[in-house]
């Protein structure tokens, strides 16, 4: 009988479910349920855990109908999933209050107790990341000071994936990956850091037991199965957070590969054998789906965003014609670049403030150099150019610390073959498009079912699952064009950042 995996990825806008066949490699269908983000107040944002719960049991029995796949021929299950949600929960599994998504800004407030606990430089070197509001430390100190009831309830604090695999199996755990982005987490030893704890005044029994993406977290439940519409028994394997495992199934199993993530957002990452210390800490550090190696990242904040907005200022009927409307304007910047006009206008992609490299929340975008000329094209090329240059800093701080690294491209992004150029030529590097571009979480959580299953040997299966299938080359004659341009560009931020501080200043009057 033919076997198949289940993988759930479970996002910020919905939860999709993913069949994989286990003898073709191949995905045999997906279904997508979705959910609402609540926003309680500004700067919050939400979601019902419960939603989660019955998104993934509508997907997986829509997907089975859809797919005639039966019940029995399910392998495994396994799950990607958003990462930084904060969810208290009692000792039976019940969410106390709505789950605080990564989104969320609300621990601002609570950022001088993390201050005070270790400064940015010890907390960087102990957790792998900056001090920031969005990890759910800060979240889990914000509970504590404006909800003290729910506070004193808790049980556990979990992540999405995590309250899914206790509704399955009972089993209060984490993964390394997600635990690594808490906050709380000491990524030399790999356990939670029990002074940082103390400090906080928080108690290491309120952290679920850590386990490896690949091991069992338990087997499916009778009642769980009946809701989903499966079989009991079947194994429930941890899976991880949607950043390490898009690296796995991005095709990044060892260290020098890399990939970036082209969508709204954006990131680089690589793998490395022991944690990089960033003096300038441009980049921060997951761990690896495998609880051995690390994920060293930087990610920026409107790559895509960017693209979307300007093209539906410049074109009125955008969201009606994106397809006809890309095609045009690419194939205008492609002569553009063909004919050796090369344009000194400079984008800065800071819409909505920036993470790497520069973490400045103050930054926003802007053109440099308009004009009477620049029209739409020049325009659009300029945006393109800019997301690329913001990436190739944080790109030139991971090869500063780890060396020359091979880069496999994702993501909605990718199916732009003129961006795809552009980012070739300015990160001086062919640029590697595996055959599925935009399921890679899902296949990163495949790839945890199917080693801890025993279907997969390792994380290198993917080769197979997810191979190569374009590599698109640098343009040499306009390499030398965007190292001048490069220059330029890390210099406009640096000029405008007094500015941004300024503005930032004068809109909190």
């Amino acid at each position: 009988m033919k076997k198949y995996i289940l993988a759930h990825d479970i996002g910020t806008s919905g939860t999709k479910a993913v069949l994989f066949d286990t003898q073709t490699l191949c995905v045999t269908g997906d279904c997508t349920e979705s959910y609402p983000t609540l926003y309680p107040e500004n700067g919050f944002a939400e979601h019902n855990p419960e939603q989660w719960w019955k998104a993934v049991c509508t997907a997986t029995k829509k997907l089975l109908e859809q797919t005639k796949v039966k019940a029995e021929q399910i392998a495994a299950i396994s799950f990607s999933a958003i990462m930084n949600t904060c969810l208290p929960v009692d000792k039976d599994g019940k969410a106390l209050r709505n789950a605080i998504i990564w989104a969320d800004q609300r621990g601002e407030s609570e950022l001088p107790k993390l201050y005070a606990a270790a400064d940015e430089n010890a907390f960087y070197d102990i957790t792998g990341h900056r001090i920031n509001c969005t990890y759910a430390i800060a979240k889990m100190l914000w509970l504590k000071e404006h909800e003290s009831e729910v506070f004193k309830k808790t049980y556990k604090f979990l992540q999405a994936k995590d309250f899914i695999i206790h509704k399955m199996t009972g089993s209060f755990i984490t993964d390394y990956s997600d635990a690594s982005h808490v906050g709380i987490l000491n990524m030399r030893t790999k356990q939670y850091e029990s002074s940082l704890l103390k400090d906080l005044n928080l108690s290491e029994s309120l952290m679920p037991e850590i386990k490896k993406s690949v091991d069992e977290a338990g087997r499916l439940s009778t009642e769980a199965a009946r809701e989903c519409g499966l079989i009991s028994g079947i194994p429930v394997i941890t899976g991880g957070g949607d950043g390490s495992c898009a690296t796995a199934g991005a095709g990044v199993y060892e260290p020098g590969m890399a990939y970036n993530v082209l969508g709204t957002s954006s990131w680089n990452g690589t793998l490395s054998k022991t944690i990089i210390h960033d003096p300038e800490k441009v980049c921060f550090s997951l761990m690896h789906l495998d609880g051995i190696h690390y994920m060293p990242l930087g990610t920026m904040q409107s790559a895509g965003h960017s693209l979307e907005w300007l093209m539906n200022n410049l074109f009125p009927d955008f969201e009606a014609n994106k397809t006809a409307r890309f095609t045009e304007i690419n194939k205008q910047i492609d002569e553009l670049l063909k004919s050796g006009i090369r344009t000194n206008l400079i984008y800065l992609p800071y819409l909505m403030g920036e993470r790497s490299p520069w973490w400045n929340p103050d930054a926003r975008g802007a053109f440099i150099g308009l004009h009477p000329e620049a029209g739409r094209a020049k325009m659009i090329q300029a945006c393109m150019e800019g997301v690329a240059f913001n990436l190739k800093i944080i790109l030139d701080s991971l090869e500063k610390n780890l060396g020359p690294l091979s880069m496999i491209l994702i993501g909605g992004g990718a199916r732009n073959r003129t961006w795809i150029d552009i980012i070739a030529s300015i990160w001086e590097k062919e640029i590697k498009l595996p055959k599925y571009l935009l399921q890679a979480t899902s296949i990163g959580a495949v790839l945890c079912a199917g080693i801890g299953s025993k279907l997969f040997d390792d994380f290198s299966a993917v080769k197979k699952i997810n191979p190569i299938e374009h590599i698109v080359q640098p343009h040499t004659e306009l390499q030398k064009h965007y190292r001048t341009q490069y220059k330029l560009f890390i210099q406009a931020y640096e000029a405008l950042a007094p500015v941004y501080a300024k503005i930032s200043s004068a809109n909190a009057l």
